[in-house]
């Protein structure tokens, strides 16, 4: 690809300083560009989009890979020329563009070039030529390419070349063009005493060689010898021996450039690359729950605009599955942004916190040794990509408390909107981000703006939501999930009412009214049913003899919309809303003790739940997950003996025990004078508010489970671990001061 022409018009080529036609100042020329392979680079040389692009796909995959490597592990001080070039582009970008060239200017390979010596005094010989025109040669087919350059200096990167710069002049009056080609060196090296002849026949041939002027386009050559010239084209170089303030860098020069941070990242990728290689040579399958993993998967294969669930998933799955239908894959991908979303989180609480050595480790161990993120990932499910999500949200949200930006404010309303199609939880979301706006008062219009524009999304993806609904059912509604939550969670208190005591309802509902009240009849002995043993649970929503379930069937039974189920299904959650509600109202205290209190129990100690057993202990897998991920058959298999998952039993305890310490946390803070520490203490503060309002709105209305809830889990557990290293640190400096 690299010998096929220019991909770019020459006429764009504008660069950052262009100078006029006046003859080069003695004092030596930064290049504007570098040419390499007949294309022409911006001067220095970055890795971009274009960058890549230009030199095809192989090589951009090899300079990807080692940019990688060096952003990864970088070096302290580069002491060197080389080692300096390699930390800016890589390896390959330094054997590919700078090796040669750097050569040329300095006489000797940059690893013998010391920084702390540039610039570098040299000697220049300037071969200027006069051309009818530019051309560029199309190396494929011989064809030469007119070639239109504003003033400019150009890099040659060439080896088989000596001159190692260009300066392009435009002769504006008789439109010819300047063509000065730079040779550098120190006597007698390069033959500096030859004879002009000698560098103007060179100097023609090598233009022609490296295809940017035609011997035919040559009008004169002149030579002129420059005794000093200062060689400052690599003068870029000289900011990485600077000592970096790292207390005002972005995130991921934070990460990434900091030498601190170093084996953090290095541990990082081990660690994950390990554990999923292990994790999925144990589950080669990925993981479904019956009900909602098929419900996403028969949405994205349909290309559905509403389903039972939110359409966000089900979206994300049809566009992967454009670059694969591996489940393995998809979950390798899951588990990556979910790793990355935490450790995006870990490093701005590094940055902004500063918590002590020992405090980091057990944070980050904490943050990559989590088997339940490993589970998690592993299912067909909105439930990573939703917490890989909200973690992204509230760094953002951290970021913009502190440092608010037009960008930052930017990408927080957007990813705010796709948690939200992903999960209605993410309904709450914007009442904490109005509380972390307003903890940092600096640019509060601009942050006014960003929540209203977040708002604006969200309110179009609910207008959306609504004029589908109102195309399947008449009426105009939201989520019908909505209403079928509602009802469902009414008649958890409703069955605890006696029957002497219960009050009338409003005659449409009376015919719902009384199958729940035949069905509480029949269902006393929990000896036969023992499902009505279940406290505050979504048994009601979603069983088949359920009255919710058995009266959508009556109402549509002999229709024609009997065999739609998304369209009866959305037609009952506007009467079940208002039953939910009637109910709620009518038996508050029945309420408040049979369903809200259990269910705060489970907030405090979230089930398992699915997570207890691979695929919810069954070997197969329906016939849309065979479909869409291009199963052999429909068994799925492990390579344990069980499908049971014991190493996440522990965990509702461990969720209370760090709730507790959470809570006691923010209160020792106070004591402790966090107050005095307005960072400290306005981080606690957003932490505490996702705590309580995500607890008050799951307790209220969602059901309660640990994969549901790990997003405040995660936070509250970080910010637990890192006021236990506040505490201990403040006990040590009050033991030294006292021995002291």
């Amino acid at each position: 690809m690299s010998d096929t022409g220019p991909v770019m018009d020459p006429n764009t080529l504008v660069p950052d300083h262009p100078t006029d036609g006046a003859a080069a100042e003695s004092s030596g020329l930064t290049p504007d560009y570098l040419f390499h392979r007949q294309r022409f680079f911006k001067y220095p040389l970055q890795l971009t989009a274009l960058n890549l692009q230009q030199v095809g796909l192989w090589r951009a995959i090899l300079w990807l890979f080692s940019w990688l490597k060096v952003a990864i592990l970088p070096h302290r001080k580069p002491v060197n020329l080389e080692r300096a070039l390699r930390y800016s582009v890589g390896k390959y970008g330094y054997q590919e563009f700078y090796k040669a060239y750097s050569k040329k200017i300095n006489g000797r390979e940059a690893k013998a070039v010391l920084l702390e010596r540039l610039p570098e005094n040299r000697q220049l010989i300037t071969v200027s030529v006069l051309l009818k025109k530019l051309s560029l040669l199309h190396k494929k087919t011989g064809e030469w390419k007119p070639l239109f350059l504003k003033d400019c200096n150009i890099a040659v990167t060439d080896p088989t070349v000596a001159a190692a710069d260009l300066e392009i002049r435009n002769d504006t009056i008789t439109g010819n063009v300047w063509v000065s080609l730079h040779y550098y060196s120190n006597p007698p090296e390069n033959g500096w005493q030859r004879p002009d002849e000698d560098f103007q026949q060179q100097a023609v041939q090598e233009l022609e060689k490296i295809g940017i002027a035609a011997v035919a386009n040559v009008l004169d050559v002149m030579v002129e010898r420059q005794e000093i010239i200062v060689a400052d084209h690599f003068n870029f170089t000289l900011e990485q021996l600077k000592d970096k303030n790292y207390d005002t860098a972005s995130l991921a020069t934070y990460v990434f450039k900091n030498p601190a941070n170093r084996w953090f990242v290095i541990a990082a990728i081990l660690l994950m690359a390990v554990q999923f290689t292990v994790f999925k040579y144990l589950y080669p399958f990925a993981q479904f729950i019956n009900g909602d993993s098929y419900a996403y998967l028969d949405s994205a294969y349909r290309n559905l605009d509403t389903s039972t669930y939110p359409i966000g998933y089900p979206k994300f799955l049809r566009l992967f599955s454009i670059f694969s239908k591996s489940d393995t894959l998809l979950v390798t991908f899951q588990y990556c942004c979910l790793e990355a979303s935490l450790l995006a989180l870990t490093f701005t609480l590094f940055y902004f916190l500063k918590p002590a050595k020992a405090t980091k480790i057990v944070l980050f161990l904490f943050v990559l040794v989590n088997p339940v993120l490993l589970y998690l990932s592993n299912y067909v499910s909105s439930d990573t990509m939703f917490l890989a999500l909200s973690l992204t949200w509230f760094t953002l949200l951290f970021w913009i408390m502190y440092r608010p930006t037009p960008k930052l404010i930017f990408w927080h309303a957007v990813v705010l909107f796709v948690a939200f199609t992903m999960r209605y939880n993410a309904l709450f979301y914007p009442m904490i981000a109005f509380f972390g706006f307003m903890l940092a008062r600096r640019r509060i219009w601009l942050k006014m703006v960003g929540l209203a524009f977040a708002l604006l999304l969200i309110g179009l993806f609910v207008q959306f939501n609504r004029t589908k609904y109102k195309e399947l059912t008449g009426v105009s509604q939201f989520s019908p999930f909505t209403g079928w939550q509602m009802a469902n969670n009414a008649m958890y208190a409703y069955r605890y009412v006696d029957s002497a005591h219960r009050k009338p309802v409003p005659k449409k509902l009376q015919p719902l009214d009384q199958r729940v009240r035949e069905f509480y009849d029949s269902t006393r002995d929990t000896r036969r049913f023992p499902a009505e043993m279940i406290k505050a649970s979504t048994v009601y929503m979603w069983t088949r003899t359920a009255p919710l379930q058995t009266f959508m069937r009556a109402q549509f039974k002999n229709t024609k919309d009997s065999a739609n189920q998304h369209k009866m299904w959305a037609s009952m959650g506007p009467l079940y809303n208002e039953y939910g509600r009637e109910i709620i109202k009518m038996y508050p205290m029945e309420f408040t003790e049979y369903y809200l209190w259990p269910n705060f129990l489970k907030y405090y100690t979230p089930p398992v739940e699915f997570l207890e057993k691979y695929n919810m202990g069954v070997d197969s897998v329906t016939e849309v997950a065979k479909v869409w991920f291009n199963y052999k058959s429909r068994k799925v298999t492990t390579r344990l003996k069980s499908f049971k998952v014991p190493i996440l039993d522990y965990y509702p305890i461990m969720v209370g025990v760090f709730s507790v310490l959470f809570l006691f946390g923010c209160i020792s803070l106070v004591v402790l004078g966090a107050h005095k520490k307005p960072i400290m203490l306005k981080a606690m503060l957003l932490a505490f508010a996702l705590w309580l309002v995500n607890m008050g709105f799951s307790v209220f209305a969602s059901p309660i489970a640990l994969r549901f809830q790990l997003f405040p889990i995660l936070v509250s557990a970080a910010f637990t671990i890192l006021v236990i290293g506040f505490i201990a640190e403040a006990a040590f400096d009050n033991k030294q001061k006292e021995t002291t």
